[in-house]
This record gives C-alpha cells, structure tokens and sequence, in this order.
C-alpha cells in the first residue's frame, strides 16, 4: 500500500483544479469560435432555419375561365401587348389604345397610329411610344396626358411612378441622348452620351435614375451602370464593368441589380460590385422588382429548363427544375410567377410552391394584378381567378 503525505494530496487537488479549469475554459473558447462562425455565415444557413414552423400549403387554383366580358378579343391583333395598372388594362395593337377594366369591360378606346408601337405602364400612367419614330404619348385612365416627339429617332421609353417618363433617342454626334419629362411633358433632364444607354430604372421616388451602358472591353462586350440626379449635371457614382449583355436593371435603396444573358451582378449604392451569379443554361425571359429577379433557363436539346430566383444580394440564387418549356415570368408582390404550356405557378424566393393552376398551351403570355391573372393567346385575353 502506497504511503501519501499531506503534500502530496494538495499537489494532487490542484492538478485536479487546473484540470477543470483548462476544460472549462476550452468548452468557452469553443463556443465563442462556433457562434463567431455562425454569425459570420448566418447568410447561409439562416434562411434555412426561417422556413421552420412556416409550412407553407400548396394552393390549388382550379384555373377555370371566367365568363361575361371574356375573352377580350384582339381583332387586328398583330403583335397586340397589354399591360395592367391601377386596376386598369392597357392595351395596343397597331392602331388603338384599348382601356379595359379587370371585368372586361371596355372603359375608352383612344387612337395612335404609331409604327411599331410599345407600351409601358407604371402605377395609372401608360406611355407609349414609337420604336424607330419620333412620337410617344403619356396616358392615363381617365385622359391623355399630353402627347410629344422627338427630334431623332425613338431607341426605347421608360415611366415612372409619378409620371415621369425617360426617352433615349438616336443622335448626329454621340451613341444616344436622353432626355426626361416631367408629368406635364415639360423637359426635366436632357444629356448626350458617348455609350448606347441599354436600359433605364428609375429611383423609387423618380427624382433620379440609373442608366446602363453597353460597351466593349478586350473584345468582351460589357455592361457599366451610371447613377444621375435629375437636379444635377454630376453622376452620383459610376460602377464596376460586368462582362454580360444587359437584358434589365433595378435600382433599390441600397444598390442595383443587373441581370444580363449569362450572369447577374449585384452592386452596392456606391456602385461597387457585391456579387456575381453565372447561368447554366440557355437565357429565355427574366424579370426584375427591387432586388429581386428571375431569370429563364432553358435547354431543349437536353430537356432542361429551370427559373434561377434571385433573392438580395446577400443570398444565393436559389434554382427550381421544371418538367415543361418556361414560356414566361413576372414577379409580383414578392413572388415570382412561371409559365409552362400546361401549368402557372407561384413560387416563393426560396423556392417554396405557393400555388399553382392549370392552364391551356394556346397561352404564351400573362399579367398578374392584385385579384387575377390575364392569360395572353395569340388574339385574345382570357382570366382567372388565382389565390396566392
């Protein structure tokens, strides 16, 4: 039997407590290092976590027609387009502008006349104007708001929520011009570029705009974004080049989205580059609200087709698979809505199915407003009721 003295059985205690506090102060250090990486890449698993105790159930729209004024039919209905408003229809075809309310019934019917007509709509305006001509018109339900041209020709238009309206024409000594009106048609902003402005998203509260250019950069075809206030003659910021083709913009609060043919690019309000999220697959449609976009992916030869959603720029893309074709998408109210041949469904931006219906292969557009869809066919408009 071993023999201890007093001294040893103190030394052996305090091993014992030094013991428990390096144990102790490991389990501390770990918990700090694992919530320190937690926080850091919450972006990651964060969203996943939101989805738990959230179960979202499938709605089943029934998809059935509605009768009375429907369908609306387009006669003389070559390329005809329609936008929805205010809780108004717009609608064009070579010759008229046709006002519908959401239960079909015609409300006015005002004559244009422009070759190669395009309409665009924002929150009770409609402008409308010709591609390649010098006319364009702003309306709005109750009345025509004023009508102008310009002195070069037509490249595209853009409105905005308070009416006021953006048009990039062709020009003698520079790529394009821009010039902006105010609601009552009166000159707010005008500037001669020296790139082809490819698209214009205007500020939430119209007093200002982001303008896309299209260039070249090492044989490389380029997209560079501009910020201008309409009360002043400097840019806010200029931003990074992204290699890709611009297909459309939005200017947010806190910076700006590119979606282009083969990637998208998210940018901070100083103009600097966040992020960039390539395609696999063949660009088809896409549609952009705030910091939200969709794009379509399709590959027929593979049989492949799917719709990349993207959320903000501190998320990643988040793809869905679809069986058919993805024929068209629009993002409404925080969701983003997909067309097959067969089906119309409503996706969340994390890819969850909020709801779905189906419909007819003779549709190959539509329009969401607050209450139905407005299923587009080659001349004639159709609606549903669909809950979401």
């Amino acid at each position: 039997m071993a023999n201890y003295n007093m001294d040893d059985i103190v030394e052996v205690k305090k091993r014992e407590k030094r013991k428990k506090r390096l144990i102790k102060m490991l389990v501390f250090f770990s918990i700090v290092f694992i919530a320190g990486g937690l926080y850091t890449y919450r972006e990651k698993w964060l969203p996943k976590l939101q989805g738990i105790g959230e179960k979202y159930q499938t709605i089943i729209n029934d998809g059935k027609l509605a009768s009375g004024n429907f369908p609306i039919d387009m006669t003389n209905a070559d390329n005809y387009q329609m936008q929805c408003s205010d809780s108004a229809i717009y609608m064009i075809n070579d010759a008229y502008l046709y006002i519908y309310n959401e239960d079909g019934g015609l409300t006015d019917s005002r004559q244009h006349a422009y070759s190669n007509a395009v309409l665009k709509t924002a929150d009770g305006y409609a402008l409308i104007y010709e591609t390649g001509g010098t006319k364009f018109r702003l309306e709005t339900e109750r009345k025509t708001v004023y009508k102008s041209s310009t002195e070069s020709d037509i490249v595209f238009g853009r409105v905005c929520d308070n009416g006021y309206v953006a048009i990039v024409t062709l020009s003698e000594k520079y790529a394009c011009t821009l010039k902006v009106y105010d609601d009552d048609g009166v000159l707010a902003y005008e500037r001669e570029c020296v790139e082809r402005i490819i698209d214009l998203s205007f500020d939430y509260d119209g007093r200002g705009a982001v303008i896309s250019f299209i260039g070249a950069e090492n044989g490389a075809i380029v997209t560079k974004s501009e910020k201008i206030s309409f009360r002043s003659e400097k840019s806010d910021w200029k931003s990074d080049s992204v290699q890709t083709y611009c297909m459309a913009t939005s200017d947010y609060d806190n910076g700006l989205l590119v979606l282009g043919d083969d990637k998208c690019a998210y940018y901070d309000n100083n103009g600097k580059m966040i992020s960039t999220h390539s395609y696999s697959g063949e660009f088809a449609g896409c549609d952009v609200s705030e910091e939200k976009g969709a794009v379509i992916l399709n590959d027929n030869k593979r049989r492949k087709y799917s719709i990349m959603l993207m959320k903000n720029s501190k998320s990643a893309p988040f793809v869905v698979e679809a069986d058919d074709e993805l024929r068209f998408v629009q993002i409404y109210d925080g969701l983003v809505y997909v067309m097959t041949k067969s089906t119309l469904n409503a996706y969340d931006f994390d890819g969850n199915l909020r709801s779905t219906a189906s419909i007819s292969d003779s549709y190959t557009k539509f329009r969401r407003s607050d209450k139905y869809i407005f299923l587009m066919g080659y001349d004639r408009v159709d609606r549903i009721d669909y809950e979401s």
